[in-house]
């Protein structure tokens, strides 16, 4: 089949599925193009027009060429997406899944297009930091109301024992490669000795990527989270740490909440929703977890160039650049003197 052929039919069918989806006959589509961002997945607006004459867009969320271990299906990122909906967080509506592979060749998802910028440069020049970051802990915290059911097999585990999971996870990884990251072991120590000590949080639905880049702003602030596809459950500071580690600052260190707002702003808004005063030493300790994470993810995202066969100069220097970064900010955050310190308090307690 001609190729351009191939694509005007895939149209068709994608624009005869939209309508009856939304409900609307004769629905063209004008215009598709991918939006920014999207490392992991791939979004597409749509610019449609019916046939009265009248323009509206939608979006299309589909897998990237390859994907990295983590990243969840379409079915897993929709059932999330719609918990997070009906729970009344601030997101694009998700309008339907479709695992009809006729349609594009793989599975999709249809979400409301919603105004706004991912772009850092462009959020911090508009001015709102403060206002941002409050927003963002109000809406992180309604996504950590949500608890999981019953039905869902994970009531049995405390967040203590899914953060142990994860950090044999990474273990696993690591004395699966060729090459020794040093300061990756030493954190991952570092980690297991805070964790000894730590309170167990209640589980809840955890965002799994919260981080400036993947939520909209406008000059009147936040207009809605994206991407979910590492979402799912766990300690609901993992979210909080993530969000405040120092590679997502993006250099900003005087805003340490995304490299938009004050972490004062960002907990108070959290703070407003949850009823309960943030635990900074629980933030901390998911700071080291999220570079740990952030780790293994920039040397997956350069396996999926160098291994994989999707040759893209960013995922490779993605693998060849992080990697270094993340592993001097791991040393940064657990010095020796951090662990002499924690070990007085835990012989104290003892």
């Amino acid at each position: 089949m001609d190729l351009a052929l191939g694509n005007r039919m895939k149209n068709k069918a994608l624009a005869q599925f939209v309508s009856k989806i939304l409900g609307r006959q004769g629905l063209r589509i004008e215009k598709m193009f991918t939006m920014s961002g999207g490392a992991i997945q791939e979004n597409w607006k749509m610019d449609l027009r019916s046939s009265e004459g009248e323009g509206l867009s939608i979006v299309l969320r589909t897998d990237a060429k390859t994907k990295i271990p983590g990243s969840l299906s379409k079915n897993q990122e929709y059932k999330f997406l719609s918990m997070a909906w009906q729970a009344g967080v601030k997101i694009a509506e998700p309008l339907c899944l479709c695992e009809d592979l006729s349609i594009i060749g793989k599975p999709f998802i249809l979400l409301e297009y919603l105004p706004g910028t991912t772009d850092f440069d462009k959020i911090r020049e508009l001015n709102i930091g403060e206002k941002l970051g409050y927003e963002l802990g109000v809406e992180l915290a309604k996504i950590h109301t949500i608890k999981p059911q019953y039905t869902q097999n994970i009531e049995s585990l405390s967040s203590k024992e899914l953060t142990c999971q994860k950090i044999k996870s990474y273990k696993v990884f690591f004395d699966g490669r060729d090459q020794v990251s040093l300061p990756a072991e030493w954190a991952m120590q570092w980690c297991l000795s805070r964790l000894q000590g730590m309170t167990t949080s209640v589980v809840t639905l955890t965002h799994g990527d919260f981080r400036t880049a993947n939520y909209l702003a406008t000059p009147n602030g936040l207009s809605g989270l994206l991407d979910w596809e590492f979402s799912g459950w766990g300690d609901p500071y993992s979210d909080l740490g993530w969000f405040c580690a120092k590679c997502w600052r993006y250099g900003m260190e005087d805003t340490p909440a995304g490299g938009v707002s004050t972490r004062a702003s960002f907990y108070r808004g959290y703070d407003s929703v949850s009823g309960k005063e943030v635990d900074e030493e629980r933030v901390l300790f998911w700071e080291v977890m999220s570079l740990l994470r952030w780790l293994v993810i920039a040397i997956q995202q350069g396996d999926r160039n160098f291994i994989g066969g999707e040759k893209d100069l960013e995922l490779g220097l993605t693998g060849l650049v992080r990697p270094l970064e993340i592993e001097r900010m791991l040393l940064e955050l657990t010095s020796p003197s951090s662990w002499a310190s924690f070990e007085v308090v835990e012989s104290t307690r003892a």
